[in-house]
């Protein structure tokens, strides 16, 4: 700490200038962001089952948030890619399977329901969104959705020579 002398209010007072120097940084357990990773898995999941009544966003959030915070945006992001993917995986042999007379119908079901659960997992992972994916010049989540539900799906080639046949 030190001490200002300079007398600015005409004799008056004496004013101190405080050095501040912060709250020390402290590192997340990497053993506690895979926990705290695989507890925002399991929430995208029950996203994209239609169970969200039951999460707290807020808590979700924080989780969120503390990854990033405590530099884990990688694992989280990563995460959420693989997630994504492998959910896709599954809408799209569902959709694959469908029959030609159904096939568009259950293709813009599975987009209305991938929007919306991306839409949840965005909110959930802005904090990621606002810094570590601005950052490091990467693909905001919801934009990952949309790329992933086209590489996965309309891109995938049961359902694209299918798509391309119905027209």
């Amino acid at each position: 700490m030190s001490t200002n002398t300079n007398n600015t209010n005409g004799g008056l007072s004496n004013s101190k200038k405080i050095k501040f120097k912060g709250y020390p940084r402290m590192s997340m357990d990497p053993e506690y962001a895979t926990t705290t990773w695989k507890l925002l898995q399991n929430a995208i999941l029950e996203i994209y089952k239609k169970n969200a009544s039951g999460l707290s966003f807020e808590e979700l959030y924080r989780n969120a948030y503390n990854m990033v915070l405590h530099k884990h945006g990688e694992k989280l992001y990563d995460g959420l890619k693989q997630t994504v993917h492998d959910h896709l995986i599954e809408v799209c042999v569902s959709v694959s399977t469908s029959s030609d007379d159904n096939l568009l119908s259950v293709l813009n079901d599975a987009w209305e329901d991938h929007t919306q659960s991306m839409l949840m997992i965005r909110d959930i992972l802005m904090y990621m969104d606002r810094v570590f994916v601005v950052h490091n010049n990467l693909s905001p989540v919801y934009d990952v959705g949309l790329q992933k539900f086209r590489e996965n799906i309309t891109r995938h080639e049961l359902v694209r020579d299918r798509m391309l046949n119905t027209f």
